[in-house]
């Protein structure tokens, strides 16, 4: 189930978005925006993985503002990215920019736990959101050397 709720501050439009997931006996909470992280040279999830999560909300500065720092669960998937209740903004009520998105992860340790060195350092995916009332899931499949990713659902 999907509840919008929309409202304008100055000038700057917000949308709270609260998405519930299904269980057998339980509903979890989710943010708007999740990760998950699939390590695809060994069949299983990327666990523990550090991710951080910014977003870039001035075109003039570019300055990164932090929202969130975890890592990945047991199932290599971050839902605690940010709180069901996360407003996301569209557009910086300064200049009119578009509000861009980064995640990163940060590979080498997770691949040092297993002995393997890796050619990325860190993975980072940038994106913007245009449709503040859906779910936006970005998986991430790694190796050592190599990495995919896509808009997942």
């Amino acid at each position: 189930m999907i509840i919008v709720k929309q409202w304008q501050s100055q000038n700057t439009v917000y949308f709270f978005t609260h998405t519930s997931i299904m269980s057998n006996t339980t509903t979890q909470k989710r943010g708007p925006i999740t990760c998950h992280v699939l390590d695809s040279s060994r069949g299983i999830p990327g666990k523990n993985i550090e991710v951080l999560l910014e977003c870039q909300q001035n075109s003039v500065d570019k300055d990164w503002i932090t929202i969130n720092k975890t890592k990945t669960n047991e199932d290599g998937r971050c839902s605690d990215l940010v709180s069901p209740d996360y407003k996301i903004p569209l557009t910086n009520s300064e200049d009119d920019s578009k509000v861009i998105y980064r995640l990163t992860f940060f590979t080498t340790p997770y691949f040092k736990s297993f002995g393997q060195e890796s050619f990325y350092p860190f993975v980072q995916i940038v994106f913007q959101i245009k449709d503040p009332t859906q779910h936006y899931h970005v998986p991430l499949l790694i190796a050592p050397f190599s990495y995919t990713t896509y808009r997942g659902s």
